[in-house]
């Protein structure tokens, strides 16, 4: 509940400083949408390349058999301090109600197709977020790799002074062209309790280009800029970076 009640708080506001009303006289939101997640272990004898001959499988049985939007990426851990789980599914809706008509796809249909997966892999996790995005100029990507940092928020912080230290912060990312899409995802269902009130996601399209975005944005001033911004907002402790691919995907 305690998740849930920041999230409606987040997204009950608008992602720029000026919170203009739209036409119907409602709040702006920003950019959200459902995200799960599945912490898998392979089965003896069985690996990545066992698992992407499956969601070649499942690509095509989710553009037959889902009804609304849903992309799958497959994560693997690249750097970590203690291995969870030796690969994630991660799946990606535009919205809460497309989750769960998903979801429900998937269990009135998938039969072989989940017998394939669970052939591969058996998964001990499974949990839901809430993804927000705050910078994507470039989208999606078919591979690269994502940092996740875990963040707790600190009393002196609101939404509207993180919405003006955003947009400042992603001026400068445009200024230095940076190629970092960043997103913050909310835990909701199924995480543990703890302090983090989200998790912030930064994808790059390769290892290479992840390297050159850490060296423009030291070299130009990004990690002063980043304490002057964010020192009295908000509190994140690096993570996981982890290789991710496209499963695939379904328009709905």
């Amino acid at each position: 509940m305690k998740n849930l009640i920041k999230l409606l708080i987040v997204l009950s506001l608008t992602f720029s400083v000026s919170e203009q009303l739209v036409a119907d006289d409602h709040v702006q939101v920003p950019d959200y949408g459902a995200v799960e997640t599945l912490a898998c272990d392979f089965n003896d004898g069985k690996g990545m390349d066992d698992l992407m001959q499956v969601t070649k499988k499942w690509d095509k049985w989710a553009s037959k058999n889902h009804t609304v939007a849903y992309t799958g990426l497959v994560l693997t851990p690249f750097y970590y301090d203690s291995l969870n789980a030796d690969v994630y599914w991660v799946g990606f809706s535009p919205s809460f109600e497309d989750q769960a008509v998903a979801q429900s796809d998937y269990e009135a249909n998938a039969g072989k197709m989940e017998e394939e997966f669970s052939s591969v892999y058996s998964c001990k996790f499974r949990s839901q977020l809430a993804w927000v995005r705050v910078r994507d100029e470039s989208g999606d990507t078919e591979s690269g790799v994502v940092d996740f940092s875990g963040c707790t928020m600190l009393p002196n912080a609101t939404q509207e002074k993180m919405a003006a230290a955003d947009k400042k912060m992603n001026g400068f990312l445009s200024r230095i062209k940076s190629t970092t899409r960043i997103y913050r995802w909310y835990p909701l269902q199924g995480n543990a309790i703890s302090d983090v009130d989200y998790y912030q996601a930064s994808w790059s399209p390769s290892l290479q280009e992840k390297g050159s975005n850490a060296d423009k944005f030291v070299r130009s001033g990004g990690l002063q800029m980043r304490a002057a911004l964010y020192a009295d907002l908000v509190q994140c402790n690096g993570g996981t970076t982890a290789n991710f691919i496209e499963a695939g995907r379904s328009e709905g």
